[in-house]
């Protein structure tokens, strides 16, 4: 069987989730090859029987074999082969071949289908049209007939209260008069309403207590009466039961057991404490601060029983990571009818020390491993805190502006980190009315030292922060930075053009083609620039050489500009708000959309405080140059289900970065770079743009980006996977900076056709834990190309990019 396909009223079924009704399915295909059957129809499944009745009809080529190589050997090629058998076999699909007793059960799959749609008379019809090459094509015949809609709704509650908390909730019902009949609506409505008795004190409600039915006789109409009937609650006392009506249940004790475990569950409780209606127990010494414990407890005392603080008091609990994940919440109904709740969790060990190696990649670094050695110390302030102690190193694939490219690991990192984090906002104001407990708080105070070796120029990072963050809602998150200053020290500034090399052989080829002879005494013997910055001070004092070489004379200029930002010695002060929407229900749920807004300031509000200096120069802060901007970001990403393993992906960011108070540029760390493999893939890093330029320089940066891509992911066989792509965007600059050139400068709309465009294919593999990935990129449209006609000028595997990332770009 090679296809499947369904006719719904003579016209062909529209949407993919119908098929999946089917019992039987065709090999998946791939741009219509099935690639799966190709990979097991390489294997033979007899391989061995066959394999040994060869030698047998050959006897001369098994001597032959075994003149040539030893009996282990022989043996060797033999299990070699076999494993390739085995491999093509488990990684492929054996050919589906046609079953007619799973075209009748799909022919009922899909008539019951369209009667849960309101398709009451539904008739379906499978045939087979036989191809050639003994395929089958399996063609399923729908007539609907006319649906059934809904006439009246009738309601009947028995319980007065519930009646009370369903006509407060109607609004948001899912089955409604005038709309056709759907079962799956109906099953969701039983659900929402499960949710709102539940979350109103109505603890004993469940499925069992409400169904829906449908009187049809009025045929002739196509309408029918839908009922709702909700009962009372049942109760099983000895061998009989009886109902009552439900009441709202409240929880008067909340119980918190805080160190249980299967082992001490029968020792004796030595210590407890009472804190703002909640009831602490400890088989020894009480480690938690009951005061900072409630604060993860959403369970309120003397409230309506609520699902929603069921699951949010285990889900913060959990999260505060010094409890084993395994939370249990019970509750017991007390003589008077309320409720008790009791919670038993289980602490970590006080400390712990984890050994990381992990495989990553980024615009900047390529590709690198990385080891990480932590010390995690838990309550260490009685009140859940975590202070985490790490030692991280690095070894780097970093192929730009090194000064030793030859070996594939030509960078590395160090340094260690101080974290500690906090299950609460920790500030002197109380912040409860604003961010309250529910919204589960968090504030993490860190400091971090670090050396980069060959990562552009030797660099000595110092960083220190305090930031919040808090959900709003389920979907819904924010992180506020108060202060994350960091302190940027440059090392090996004399080693500047030996490290870009590019530069100083750009500086090299003016002064050969373009310096008279006499003027040479720049270069050595060999043609190499003695003094690189006393040449560049020349060019740009010399008006005769601008006029005669204003192409050259820009060169220059821009070196000049590029170092003094990447030497320069920074301090930036950042605060930053970060707002995220994110409606993903869960890991497997691939429809659903997420956006990102954030605003960084840095150096705005510290510069109050410092005086500003007589000259032009940037204000300092002991010392060192303060970096001064505004940086707006938006980034949106919407994922489209296609198939539960097809998704389209769009993404699109755009992000400036404004020169603010003494500061006429941004630093490099904190400017943009287009290319790379989470960016435009079918250029390199830093070697996109700005502008329509084609920067010879070794790093190219911008202060506004806009980047777009489009990204269509599908499942090949078993953990692999694989993706068609285009991506667009480029860097420009919008600082007043009289050094860029007008061909990197941001014009507005007149700035679009500068948008670089590239696509490509990708190959990914899955192994759960993180997804490899291969990406091809192929330039598809090159602002910067002299030519008319930009498009498609390389777009070929001589200049395509081959990127190698771990999990997915966006």
């Amino acid at each position: 069987m090679y296809k499947n396909k369904i006719i719904v009223n003579e016209k062909k079924a529209a949407k993919e989730e119908i098929y999946s009704y089917l019992k039987q399915s065709p090999n998946t295909k791939i741009l219509g090859i099935p690639l799966s059957l190709h990979i097991y129809n390489l294997a033979n499944p007899n391989y061995k029987l066959a394999f040994d009745s060869y030698l047998k009809r050959h006897p001369k080529m098994e001597n032959t074999l075994n003149s040539i190589f030893s009996e282990k050997q022989v043996k060797g090629m033999d299990n070699a082969y076999e494993s390739f058998n085995k491999w093509f076999l488990k990684n492929g699909n054996p050919p589906v071949l046609l079953d007619s007793a799973k075209m009748e059960k799909s022919a009922l799959a899909l008539r019951r289908y369209y009667q849960s749609k309101g398709y009451f008379n539904t008739e379906v019809h499978a045939e087979t049209d036989i191809k050639p090459v003994k395929k089958a094509e399996v063609i399923y015949n729908v007539t609907t007939h006319e649906p059934y809609y809904i006439d009246s709704l009738f309601v009947n509650i028995n319980t007065p209260i519930l009646d009370s908390i369903y006509k407060q909730n109607t609004a948001k019902t899912l089955v409604k008069k005038g709309e056709r009949v759907d079962y799956a609506k109906m099953e969701q409505e039983e659900q929402r309403l499960i949710s709102v008795f539940r979350n109103n004190g109505i603890y004993h409600f469940g499925n069992s207590n409400m169904e829906f039915w449908l009187d049809t006789l009025n045929t002739d109409s196509h309408k029918a009466d839908v009922y709702l009937k909700i009962y009372n609650r049942a109760i099983e006392k000895d061998d009989s039961v009886y109902t009552k009506p439900f009441e709202i249940k409240r929880v008067t004790n909340v119980n918190v057991f805080t160190d249980f475990s299967f082992a001490n569950k029968d020792l004796p409780i030595k210590d407890s404490a009472f804190y703002n209606g909640y009831m602490f127990y400890a088989t020894n010494k009480l480690s938690y601060n009951p005061k900072y414990l409630s604060n993860a407890i959403i369970i309120t005392p003397g409230g309506v029983y609520k699902d929603t603080e069921r699951n949010l008091t285990r889900q913060y609990l959990r999260e505060l990571q010094n409890f084993n994940p395994g939370v249990d919440i019970k509750y017991i109904e007390n003589n008077d009818g309320s409720l008790m709740a009791n919670i038993y969790v289980s602490p970590l060990k006080k400390q712990s020390l984890s050994f990381d190696l992990d495989v990553n990649t980024s615009n900047i670094k390529p590709f690198g491993i990385s080891g990480r050695v932590g010390w995690s110390v838990r309550n260490i302030f009685r009140g859940a805190e975590v202070l985490e102690l790490s030692f991280q190193g690095s070894f780097l694939n970093s192929s730009k502006d090194v000064s030793d490219n030859s070996r594939f690991f030509n960078a590395w990192e160090a340094g260690t980190t101080a974290n500690l984090r906090i299950p609460r906002i920790f500030f002197p104001l109380k912040t409860n009315a604003i961010i309250p407990k529910k919204m589960n708080p968090k504030t993490n105070l860190s400091v971090s030292v670090s050396l980069q070796k060959n990562i552009g120029l030797d660099r000595r990072n110092i960083t220190g922060g305090i930031n919040y963050n808090w959900q709003s809602n389920k979907y819904t998150n924010h992180t506020f930075d108060l202060l994350n200053i960091q302190y940027i020290k440059n090392l090996r500034v004399s080693n500047y053009f030996e490290i870009y090399g590019s530069e100083r052989r750009i500086l090299e080829n003016i002064i050969k083609n373009y310096i008279p002879p006499q003027d040479i005494t720049w270069v050595n013997e060999n043609g190499k620039l003695i003094a690189p910055l006393s040449y560049i001070n020349y060019v740009l004092d010399n008006s005769t050489f601008e006029s005669q070489y204003p192409s050259q004379y820009n060169d220059v200029k821009e070196i000049k500009e590029r170092y003094n930002i990447l030497k320069e010695d920074y301090m930036v002060p950042v605060m930053s708000y970060t707002y995220n929407l994110n409606t993903q229900e869960s890991f497997t749920d691939n429809e659903f959309f997420s956006f990102t807004g954030r605003l960084i300031s840095s150096g705005n509000i510290t510069s109050l405080l410092i005086k500003k200096p007589s000259n032009n120069e940037s204000k300092k802060m002991f010392g060192v140059s303060l970096a001064q901007y505004i940086k707006p970001e938006l980034e949106y990403k919407k994922y489209f289900h296609i198939t539960s393993s097809n998704t389209l992906v769009f993404r699109t960011f755009l992000g400036a970065a404004f020169p603010a108070g003494t500061s006429n540029y941004i630093p490099f760390s904190r400017s943009y770079s287009a290319g790379g493999s989470n960016d435009v893939r079918a250029w390199n890093t830093f070697k996109l743009g700005p502008g329509s330029t084609k920067n010879r320089l070794e790093f190219n940066v911008g202060s506004f980006k806009l980047t777009s891509n489009l990204e269509y992911r599908f499942k090949l066989f078993n953990n692999f996977h694989s993706a068609l792509f285009i991506d667009a965007g480029n860097i420009w600059d919008i600082t007043n900076s009289n050094q860029s050139t007008t061909d990197t400068k941001f014009k507005g709309l007149n700035s679009i056709k500068e948008i670089a465009v590239g696509s490509g294919l990708g190959l990914r593999y899955d192994f759960t834990f993180l997804v490899l990935r291969f990406d091809i990129g192929l330039k598809t449209y090159e602002p910067y190309l002299l030519s008319k006609n930009k498009w498609f000028k390389n777009y070929n595997f001589n200049h395509a990019v081959y990127n190698i990332g771990i999990n997915y770009p966006f």
